[in-house]
């Protein structure tokens, strides 16, 4: 099928919060890191109605536009944790008109609970990605993934972040818990 890709994978990673965002950008530009991406995300969140989408669903699915007007589907399921990091089963995949998707889910009768906007710079440098998130009335935070949690470490030495407080669940409970914001409704 044409213009359809399913990926199907776990990620391993950290939110490293407290960061100086242009420092950070410059380490990575330094190192060599190539940047993939500057857009702004604008992000809608879905599960089956009547759950309580506090952090314990089970899944949920989340439709994102990026400025450049690529769009993304992603099946989420429960989190591990590993030391810093989390470890999330997930299938993405991608779509050309996230309306009709939301129109899909709808009738599936899924809710849209919750939707976020935010600005996004990712850089790649070997086998780690570097997602510097900037979400309204928040300090920025880097993102890192790796093959494993002694190798998001090694990033963070790298960085020279090791000391700065790490984040290893979602960015609904990072957004709610550490900012006291409204995750659920989160515009510029």
């Amino acid at each position: 099928m044409a213009g359809f890709k399913i990926i199907f994978m776990y990620e391993i990673e950290t939110k490293v919060l407290g960061i100086d965002a242009a420092a950070v950008i410059k380490q990575l530009e330094d190192l060599g890191a190539k940047q993939v991406q500057d857009t702004k995300l604008v992000v809608d969140w879905f599960g089956p109605k009547g759950l309580t989408h506090n952090g314990d669903d089970p899944w949920f699915m989340r439709v994102r536009s990026y400025s450049s007007e690529v769009h993304e589907v992603t099946w989420k399921g429960i989190s591990n944790h590993i030391g810093q990091s989390r470890q999330t089963q997930e299938i993405n995949f991608t779509v050309s008109d996230p309306d009709k998707i939301k129109e899909l889910l709808s009738v599936l009768d899924f809710e849209n609970y919750a939707h976020q906007e935010k600005y996004r710079k990712s850089f790649t440098y070997k086998d780690w990605r570097f997602d510097i998130d900037q979400y309204p009335g928040m300090p920025a935070f880097v993102e890192i993934e790796g093959q494993s949690e002694e190798y998001v470490q090694e990033a963070m030495k790298m960085l020279n972040v090791s000391d700065n407080k790490t984040f290893n669940k979602g960015e609904r409970m990072l957004v709610q818990d550490e900012y006291g914001l409204n995750w659920f409704n989160m515009k510029f």
